[in-house]
């Protein structure tokens, strides 16, 4: 708790995760929260709502209403369970009646709000699950209706895909959100800490007016960018939040809310990075692409610009700008590993310079049908250690952490002879590719520059604002190196 007392403005306690505690007895409440170091909130969670242990209802809600009576600011119960509670006298003023459900978002919301709205209380508590960011749109009306009736509500969507509810939700009448003490110790799926809360997202002063930025893909909660476009919002005193969104359905995700035509999500959007699974897939929904991410075949930034979607592709000068630093390429044999979505960026950048491009692939055919037109030679990954590549890029995950850490998509002692060795993976900075490639005599280039580089870009298309480049990098090394 005094923990919490530096980051939070209020304390839930989750006392169903106590062992220790005599839930018969009101007085055991007393060393906790007599005098706690900031407004508390006690709830002890039955079994079918998400609680840690098996305690009998009527002794539970017992402890929590004398609780909140005697030592709390609320006292948190179930809907389900709320006639056993009335049933013991509870201050009215100090009760939030909550609703969790932990399978879905239902699609009769509005009329599961009704229910939980008509029970007395101070405070009416709705939290569903997501499967996508779609989910999201239906808390967000209702909390739009909440806010226009004056009625005090917690509203959000647990999971990934429901972390803008988490972020977004004060700004938009919500009583309060939740955030952890630190990763690891969430309460609930999707929660973030509190200190990612007010110090990456800056929280407090997000408004209806901050401009909407953020990343698009599946999964997002791994990406690094929401640290580092925010420190540089941050940095420029700019009203600007960026939000990972986690999207499986990207048509009705555009649709709904990006498209400015057609979006039912009532915010001030000013674009998105774009990434996997989505990069190609996002070209139909684009009022206006750029040559460069129609060449490539690929977009990863969308900039929402007087009523049209505009589509770019950062990823190739992201990545080409850390190598013109060090080398000409003009005529240098280059190897990419990998025929993957980010070879298309590699690729187009390399070939632009004038490089001579050899992608070292595990399936011929396939990279043949993908780069037909891009007048690259396409050998079998096992014939690389021959290739006498000046250049080599690693343009596959391996050896990303979660992925395939400690592996490297290029035999040990295979590098000998090549100048340049360059990783895109940036997770973690130092991979057993680029080791092998420094045992070897290479210079060395980590994906965190590429990362850098085209999250610099990004944030000047959205902005129109030079980016605070060694901000953004230092917030990129702090998330990674926590």
């Amino acid at each position: 708790m005094q923990r919490a007392a530096a980051c939070a403005d209020m304390i839930e306690l989750r006392l169903d995760y106590l062992r220790d505690l005599d839930f018969t007895r009101v007085e055991s409440l007393r060393p906790l929260i007599e005098d706690p170091p900031l407004p508390t909130i006690i709830t002890c969670r039955a079994l079918d709502e998400g609680g840690r242990q098996a305690i009998e209802d009527k002794i539970r809600l017992r402890l929590l209403i004398d609780g909140a009576k005697r030592y709390s600011v609320f006292c948190d119960v179930e809907a389900a369970h709320y006639h056993t509670a009335a049933s013991m006298e509870p201050d009215q003023s100090r009760l939030i009646v909550s609703y969790h459900n932990f399978a879905e978002t239902p699609p009769d919301l509005e009329a599961v709000w009704e229910i939980v709205a008509a029970l007395p209380a101070a405070i009416h508590k709705i939290v569903t699950m997501a499967s996508d960011s779609s989910d999201s749109l239906a808390m967000f009306r209702l909390l739009d209706r909440a806010h226009h009736t004056n009625r005090p509500v917690i509203a959000m969507v647990m999971g990934e895909a429901g972390v803008a509810t988490r972020i977004l939700g004060p700004s938009r009448g919500s009583y309060l959100t939740y955030g952890s003490l630190a990763r690891g110790r969430e309460s609930a799926p999707g929660q973030l800490t509190c200190e990612e809360l007010r110090e990456v997202y800056r929280i407090n002063r997000v408004s209806r007016n901050t401009i909407i930025t953020g990343i698009i893909g599946s999964p997002v909660m791994h990406s690094v960018s929401p640290a580092i476009h925010n420190a540089a919002f941050n940095e420029l005193g700019m009203d600007y939040v960026y939000l990972p969104l986690q999207v499986r359905d990207l048509g009705e995700f555009i649709a709904k809310f990006v498209s400015p035509s057609s979006r039912e999500m009532h915010w001030n959007a000013g674009g998105f990075s774009v990434t996997l699974p989505h990069k190609s897939a996002i070209i139909p929904y684009l009022d206006v692409i750029d040559p460069a991410a129609l060449a490539i075949g690929a977009v990863n930034t969308i900039v929402v610009k007087e009523g049209r979607l505009e589509g770019h592709n950062t990823d190739a000068e992201g990545f080409i700008a850390p190598l013109l630093k060090v080398a000409s390429l003009l005529g240098k044999r280059c190897a990419v590993l990998g025929a993957g979505g980010a070879a298309r960026s590699v690729v187009h950048a390399l070939k632009a310079r004038g490089a001579i491009v050899t992608l070292f692939v595990r399936d011929e055919k396939k990279a043949s049908d993908v780069f037909a037109a891009s007048e690259v030679n396409i050998e079998p990954i096992g014939s690389f250690p021959d290739s006498h590549s000046e250049i080599v890029i690693n343009s596959t995950p391996i050896g990303m952490r979660g992925h395939s850490e400690g592996e490297s998509p290029a035999p040990l002692g295979s590098m000998h002879g090549c100048e340049i060795a360059y990783d895109l993976v940036y997770n973690p900075l130092s991979t057993k590719f680029l080791e092998d490639a420094a045992s070897q005599g290479c210079y060395t280039i980590s994906g965190l520059d590429m990362l850098i580089g085209q999250a610099v870009l990004q944030f000047e298309l959205w902005t129109g604002r030079n980016a605070p480049i060694e901000v953004m990098r230092a917030a990129a090394l702090a998330s990674l190196n926590p």
